[in-house]
Order: structure tokens, then C-alpha cells, then sequence
């Protein structure tokens, strides 16, 4: 995903080609579009924050010949999705870049809109959940899917690393950001009008014999590590010693044939309000 352009400066993992490459294996290790609600052929559907497309891309091949619109402020990401989406045959698929709290698109003409892991990098959440809202059809849905910072859990023991993590996620909440957002999730869409609201919460799991999972968790995190090490020692968030404690468990997790990751997600969905008016609280 990428923020809303008022939040450039708060965004921490830029569009570099080490970032594209992270956003593209995430998809792949959390299952592209698979926390979705269900996909049906036809559908049309809109996507939030959709940096280079990974998870656009997925909805669109169990969606055809209904079409997929990603938004994304950062054009550096919307070049790689366009890109892959082409290399890749994909013509139900479009790209443009937008603001996501102003998508620039009709009312009521998805028949769902979804984000992942970007309502925590924005200022006002429900008014991107009012946007989302706004551009889905009446009896269509609206999904949020979030990252649970708050019940990780590494095996063996990793002291800095959480350690690492809690200043990053300081870090996050200093630029404007809401790195425990997924207690929120429910009342973000309330107040943004949205029916039927419900706010669901996953586990996540990886083991020693799943290799390539553990070792693209471990790659990702790392690069978020690499993207934010200067702004957490510049303010004194961190010192350099916990950082190397860090990558140096991450390194004994990646060796441990006992190793095991625990995480969870908290996905939020809802229905548009009948009467557009309603959906708005400004």
C-alpha cells in the first residue's frame, strides 16, 4: 500500500525497488486476496492503497471479466503494477493514481472496496472508510484488513527484536500514523456509516519446516528495519547494539528447527448505507 499525499512525509517504506519487492512477497506469504470476502465473477471492484498490484492482480484473475481499479498515490508503485499487470496478460486491471481520501471516482459504482495495511499509515481513517463507502454500490461491501501489533509472538524468544518493534511502531505513531489500529477497526467503519459492521480477528502462523515462508518474514521485516534504522536512531528511539541484537535474533529464529511466528489481523467489513448522505460525519 501507499498513504494519501498529505502523508508523504509520515509514510515510512517509500516506493524504492527493495520496497516494490517486499510489497510483492507479502502478497505472497499472506495469500494475495484470500481475506477477502467472497469473489464473484463480474464483480467490480476498487482497491485502496494498492501499490505495485500484487493483490489487485489476484482479485482480478478470480473476478474476470469483472474489473479491478488500484489507487495509489505514489507513481513509482503504479509504473511496477502496470508493468507486471501487463507482463502478466492482464487486462481487467487498471491502475491511477489517487488520493484515498478523494478515490476521483462516481458514487455507488463498485460492487466492493477493500484496503490492506493502510488505514494505520492515514490521518483520518474514517474518512477513507467514508470513501471507500462511497464509491460501492448499496448491498455491495466495504473491507479493512490490518496488521494485529499487539499479539505477535516469536520462538525462540526474541527480547530485541521486540524491543526494535515497539520503537518502529513509536516511530509510525510520531508521523501520524496509528499502529494499533486494529482495535479501532469497528468503530472506524461505525463512524464512518457503514451497516452490518463486523470486525474479525485471524492467526498467522509459520514453523521451522516451512522455510520460505520463514525466511520471507524475516527478509520483510528486516527491510523494514533497514527503512526506518536512521529516523529510530536519530530519535533516540533505539540505540545501535539493539539493533544488531535484533538482526542477530532474527538470524538465530531463521537457524532454530524449533523456530515458530505467531501474528494476527483484524479484517473489518461492512455494508454502504442506503442513503449516501448518511455516510458522511463532516
Amino acid at each position: 500500500m501507499s498513504a494519501p499525499d498529505q502523508q508523504e512525509d509520515h509514510y515510512m517504506h517509500g516506493a524504492d525497488a527493495a520496497e516494490q519487492d517486499r510489497l510483492e512477497q507479502l502478497a505472497v506469504l499472506l495469500g494475495g486476496a484470500e481475506f477477502l470476502p467472497p469473489l464473484n465473477e463480474g464483480m467490480n471492484i476498487i482497491e485502496f492503497g494498492c501499490g505495485t498490484g500484487a493483490i489487485a492482480r489476484d482479485v482480478a484473475t478470480r473476478i474476470a471479466p469483472g474489473e479491478v481499479v488500484g489507487l495509489d498515490r505514489q507513481e513509482a508503485q503504479l509504473e511496477t503494477a502496470r508493468r507486471i499487470a501487463s507482463d502478466k496478460g492482464l487486462k481487467n486491471v487498471r491502475f491511477k493514481q489517487a488520493n484515498a481520501e478523494n478515490a476521483g471516482e462516481p458514487d455507488s459504482v463498485f460492487d466492493a472496496a477493500y484496503c490492506r495495511f493502510v488505514l494505520e499509515h492515514v490521518a483520518d481513517p474514517v474518512r477513507v472508510a467514508q470513501e471507500m463507502a462511497r464509491v460501492v454500490k448499496p448491498g455491495g461491501w466495504v473491507c479493512a484488513y490490518e496488521w494485529d501489533n499487539s499479539c505477535g509472538t516469536l520462538f525462540p524468544e526474541s527480547p530485541a527484536v521486540k524491543l526494535v518493534w515497539e520503537a518502529i511502531y513509536r516511530l509510525q505513531d510520531m508521523r501520524g500514523g496509528d499502529s494499533r489500529i486494529t482495535g479501532k477497526l469497528y468503530g472506524i467503519f461505525k463512524r464512518a456509516g457503514l451497516a452490518n459492521v463486523r470486525a474479525e480477528g485471524f492467526a498467522w502462523t509459520i514453523t521451522a519446516d516451512e522455510r520460505n515462508k520463514l525466511e520471507g518474514y524475516v527478509g520483510g521485516a528486516r527491510e523494514i528495519m533497514s527503512q526506518t534504522r536512521d529516523d529510530l536512531l536519530a530519535e533516540k528511539l533505539v540505540q545501535p547494539a539493539d539493533l544488531s541484537a535484533a538482526e542477530a535474533q532474527y538470524q538465530l529464529l531463521l537457524e532454530s528447527p524449533d523456530a515458530y511466528v505467531f501474528e494476527g489481523f483484524c479484517r473489518a467489513t461492512g455494508e454502504p448505507a442506503n442513503d449516501s448522505d448518511s455516510r458522511r460525519t463532516d
